[in-house]
């Protein structure tokens, strides 16, 4: 070897890093391919060229050195490849150099790139595409230049399926493997997940592969929930599934980039009619009627009222959870839907105080558990719950069966508030419930007929089933006798949530300090003063007489405005 090839070589040596399994070029690369490239006899050549013919000595024009698959920047001459170049391949459009990138226009001002890199197990080249709005050529391939690298940098799958794969099989894939398994998910948040997917997502994107989701789609999907009216939390519920979807997606390879990674969320039109929570007066309505209506759900009610523990929480205590000597509930667990136990919201237990008056009726709801298991010759459970429908108390009162128990004592007092439709349809099983009697055929014995109509045949006339036609003849009389008793005019919010809300607001106009209220509710103090803390119209005219205190009190005035004041009132 000369001279010449010897400094050649020297220079070259310079530039490499020879460290790693790739030996990278460290001068100037070309900025749309990613190869090295270097001036030999002031002619630029690209450097795995050089990195070949001086291993392997010179090699004519019509020979081309091909780059290493996995990483452009390569000079390593066992990464490189010969290819013959003939006149017909010369003339042939330009072909996608593997480890590198290609762009083809598919219509004016669209471009579609592509990134090949390495190969799959099955020999074929592993290629990435995407489809991009540019200008120009220019324009597309420094966007060609960015996709190259988000693709190299990015976790790249193992099989062609987990690539190709569409938006409904990976969805399914995180709920069931992701959420459920690996975070340990509530079952009903899986479903909620499930079902919010299915009813806005999967038929405009659900046979879409992941990889050819832009941000523009997602954008354009919740501006639609947006525009049907669904509330803030609903469009909440969406980003809290999607924006770490996407990420779980691209650490799998499904996708080089994550949609949602600058997702800003769409003004809500939605605007709800919220009720706010019962005033003392009010509450001490709800319970009596519930100790006279639906006594076997009083006592949670009024543990509901005095903690404000969630729904799945109060039906979750267990009997070993009230510390009768301190007066103490330690709320540890949650019940779900399912009725499986579960951890709390925030998957931490809290310890507080209840005052002496609810501690005294949970000892007679348990006088009357054990009087209850005698008569029927069972033995309670040694680890019992204290609230279940069960006579050994062995497991937990679902929290669905609290629910519609609250929806009939609301019932009672006429603050349903349900829809007028739903109301009008209820009231018209009820007259036909009502209705004359059909007259019995001569010569059947029998009593006579109760009613206008069956409760089959009242469904059957208004498209619905008999049991519905029952409980909705029993809604409609309790909402009668609710109006006939002159609690019809009565507006105020009876549900499980509401007494949580009232325990919230209760505590905080008292003057207490909104740490303990957050802490005896188990939240943080931003959640408590956003979602649970309410103005109520007796702290509204409390704080109106403070006001007027403050600014027509006459002490406060000078002498001479006061004298002015008692001329002129």
């Amino acid at each position: 070897m000369g001279r010449k090839a010897e400094d050649l070589a020297t220079r070259f040596e310079r530039l490499v890093d020879r460290t790693g399994e790739h030996h990278l070029w460290l001068g100037s690369v070309n900025p749309e391919r990613g190869t090295g490239r270097m001036k030999v006899d002031n002619v630029e050549r690209t450097a795995h060229r050089v990195a070949w013919e001086l291993a392997r000595g010179a090699l004519s024009s019509k020979k081309r050195v091909l780059t290493c698959e996995s990483n452009p920047a390569c000079v390593r001459v066992e990464h490189l490849r010969l290819e013959r170049t003939t006149e017909t391949s010369a003339r042939r459009a330009p072909r996608a150099r593997k480890g590198t990138g290609s762009m083809r226009l598919v219509r004016a001002g669209t471009w579609e790139l592509r990134v090949t890199i390495g190969r799959w197990g099955n020999g074929r080249p592993r290629s990435f595409t995407s489809t991009v709005r540019a200008k120009s050529k220019a324009a597309a391939a420094g966007l060609l230049a960015d996709f190259v690298e988000e693709t190299s940098s990015s976790q790249l799958p193992e099989t062609q399926d987990v690539r190709d794969m569409t938006i409904d099989e990976a969805l399914n894939r995180y709920l069931d493997e992701y959420l459920a398994t690996e975070k340990g998910r509530a079952e009903k948040t899986i479903s909620d997940y499930r079902y919010l997917h299915q009813r806005w997502f999967s038929s405009a994107i659900g046979k879409e592969q992941v990889k050819r989701i832009e941000s523009a789609t997602m954008d354009k999907l919740f501006g639609t929930m947006r525009q049907a009216g669904l509330s803030a939390s609903r469009l909440n519920q969406a980003k809290s599934l999607y924006v770490p979807f996407f990420r779980w997606a691209k650490r799998r390879g499904m996708t080089t980039r994550n949609p949602m990674a600058d997702f800003q969320m769409p003004t809500s039109t939605f605007r709800s009619q919220e009720r706010t929570p019962p005033e003392v007066e009010e509450l001490s309505l709800l319970l009596s009627t519930a100790v006279e209506e639906t006594p076997d759900i009083a006592p949670l009610l009024v543990l509901a009222a005095v903690t404000g523990i969630r729904r799945g929480e109060l039906v979750g205590i267990p009997m070993s959870a009230v510390d009768w000597k301190r007066n103490q509930i330690t709320v540890a667990s949650a019940i779900s839907s399912a009725g499986k136990v579960k951890a709390t919201k925030t998957r931490q237990s809290r310890t507080f105080h209840i005052d002496t008056e609810t501690v005294a009726m949970l000892k007679r709801h348990c006088d009357e558990i054990k009087k209850q298991a005698a008569e029927a010759g069972t033995e309670l459970a040694a680890d019992r719950f204290l609230f279940s429908l069960a006579l050994d108390y062995a497991t937990p009162m679902p929290p669905d069966h609290l629910t519609k128990r609250v929806a009939a004592l609301k019932g009672y007092l006429g603050i349903e508030n349900k829809d007028p439709e739903v109301v009008a349809l209820e009231d018209e099983a009820l007259r036909l419930r009502r209705s004359t009697p059909p007259s019995r055929p001569a010569g059947r014995p029998g009593p006579l007929p109760t009613g206008g109509l069956s409760y089959r045949e009242i469904g059957k006339a208004l498209g619905r089933s008999e049991r519905w036609a029952s409980l909705a003849v029993a809604a409609a009389e309790r909402r009668e006798m609710a109006h006939g008793s002159g609690r019809g005019d009565l507006d105020f919010d009876g549900s499980i949530l509401a007494l949580r809300k009232f325990t919230s607001s209760e505590l905080l106009d008292a003057g207490f300090n909104i740490n303990v209220v957050a802490e005896r509710q188990g939240h943080g103090p931003q959640v408590l003063t956003r979602h649970y803390s309410k103005s109520r119209a007796s702290s509204d005219k409390r704080a109106a007489e403070h006001l007027g205190r403050v600014v027509h009190r006459k002490d406060a005035l000078a002498p001479e405005a006061q004298a002015r004041s008692d001329r002129d009132p």
